[in-house]
């Protein structure tokens, strides 16, 4: 055990990460940090056997992400029988592309002498810029089917993998229509002073991908003469074939031609990442907010959603939605009532307050649509809307106004049980499963503790919006899942969300 532990390195702490461009005479260093976490490559345990002194140096250009390997030690461990120490370069191979492993030396002379570097610009289309602490700062978007975008992503994304947890890289051997449904923003500094003719200008911040998910949606044209018909489509003619469309589809005015590409879908936001370098520096909401912005300005998404959120991205998400929602003319003005008809409240068994009198239902579903937010996460911005409404020290009394329930005294009295009676039909039926195992006191029990939960998770999401401002003191993530599970209650009775944690 002492040998092994003599030999063995902590793989977090002997791998270092750098971002670097040319500089007057050498390359120089932007930034250097380590990762959160190496267990994807080297085990649950993130130990390197058959070293000491190791330093495992990952470098990239700032601007085109050029990687570059460099393993260093004092002693490497001598192999006994099957006892060896561990193949590094062999191990990153799964990793890294093919270019990361030219020698150093070579990689330090492509950064220093690229004469195409100071002419190079992010691939795709600028869809914002900004400026933070004095700094000019742009963000670009493309899709994953152009070949510039494939190559960053291909070099780049192994910091999926040491900083978002349970993240993964995107496979970039898909066939051409699957690659054509991600779409990646890319977060780069912009600077106006150079070290050197080889220097170049741009300088990744952060990135973030996001998938189409095509959704069905029937539609029908009502024709004068016919009445309501099916509305229907020709595709595309196969590009691999002479086949030509038969003269009945070139004039059927029933007949309507598409792009593959203008088909209805609801876009997901899945990996997230802002460099450590540049976190705590509001870059994080900037990217958000462009990406919503960018997706709600596209006619064919009907909804936004996000990939497995951990709390931290929540609470950005939550922050950028809420404030947004704030500036339309009709979701400030939500409120409930005061008083519903006293007949729904007799004293007879079975009566229940009738929550769908409660709320304008069909303006919230127009509102939800027309933001293109996803149900759950609307319902819990109007959920802590509500709640700003009532008075504090109302809210901060818990159950212990509530002994009249609907027929107390006092308005915000009766908005505090409407609202506690609201949150939990949403709790009630999101665990509907769960809870139906427990029996009925039990049941009770705990939709009032997860109720106290979510009181106390809004109260502080509404606490930190009112210091934090203009500034972005939050960290986020987003785990990577093309397939994975739908976004997760995360708190209460259904603790699913993902623990990553890679900046703002």
């Amino acid at each position: 055990m002492a040998d092994q532990e003599e030999w063995s390195s902590n793989a977090n702490e002997a791998l270092n990460i750098s971002f670097v461009q040319a500089g007057q005479q050498s390359p120089v260093k932007l930034s250097t940090f380590h990762p959160k976490f190496t267990y994807p490559i080297f085990g649950e345990e993130e130990c390197i056997f058959g070293y000491q002194g190791l330093n495992i140096t990952v470098r990239f250009a700032a601007h085109d992400l050029l990687p570059n390997l460099s393993v260093k030690y004092d002693k490497k461990f001598k192999t006994v029988n099957d006892t060896e120490a561990l193949n590094i370069e062999e191990t990153l191979k799964e990793w890294m592309p093919e270019v990361s492993f030219e020698p150093p030396a070579e990689f330090n002379h492509q950064i220093q002498y690229d004469t195409a570097a100071s002419e190079w610009k992010p691939p795709g289309e600028l869809v914002e810029s900004y400026q933070s602490r004095g700094r000019d700062f742009e963000i670009w978007c493309a899709d994953l089917i152009d070949p510039a975008v494939r190559q960053l992503i291909d070099r780049i994304q192994i910091l999926i993998s040491l900083f978002i947890e349970g993240g993964t890289p995107i496979p970039l051997d898909d066939a051409d229509w699957s690659l054509a449904k991600w779409r990646i923003f890319f977060v780069y500094e912009r600077s106006t002073s150079l070290a050197s003719s080889s220097t170049s200008p741009y300088s990744l911040v952060g990135y973030c991908s996001t998938y189409r998910f095509n959704t069905y949606s029937p539609s029908i044209r009502t024709s004068p003469s016919e009445g309501k018909t099916p509305l229907t489509f020709t595709l595309p003619p196969d590009a691999t074939t002479s086949t030509k469309p038969t003269s009945q589809e070139t004039t059927d005015p029933n007949t309507t031609p598409f792009s593959l590409s203008n088909l209805p879908f609801r876009a997901r936001i899945s990996q997230f990442l802002i460099l450590p370098s540049h976190q705590s520096h509001s870059h994080g909401t900037r990217l958000y907010q462009t990406i919503y912005t960018h997706f709600l300005r596209t006619p064919a998404c009907t909804e936004i959603t996000v990939e497995d959120p951990n709390e931290a991205f929540d609470d950005l998400r939550d922050y950028c939605d809420y404030t947004h929602l704030l500036t339309t003319p009709t979701f400030p003005l939500l409120t409930l009532p005061t008083t519903l008809p006293p007949t729904l409240f007799a004293k007879r068994p079975g009566t229940r307050v009738p929550t769908a009198e409660l709320l304008p239902l069909d303006r919230l579903a127009s509102l939800r649509h027309h933001h293109k937010l996803a149900p759950r996460q609307f319902a819990r911005l109007v959920e802590m809307h509500l709640l700003s409404t009532i008075p504090a020290v109302i809210r901060a009394s818990g159950t212990a106004r509530l002994t009249q329930k609907a027929r107390a005294k006092g308005d915000d009295d009766r908005r505090w049980y409407y609202w506690r009676l609201l949150v939990k039909q949403r709790v009630y039926k999101r665990n509907r499963d769960v809870l139906a195992q427990l029996e009925r006191t039990d049941r009770v029990e705990k939709c009032e503790e997860t109720v106290g939960e979510v009181v106390g998770e809004y109260e502080r999401l509404l606490r930190r919006m009112r210091e934090r401002g203009g500034g972005d003191t939050m960290t986020l993530s987003s785990r990577i899942g093309v397939e994975g599970a739908e976004e997760s209650e995360g708190k209460g009775l259904v603790n699913g969300m993902a623990a990553a944690d890679t900046g703002a």
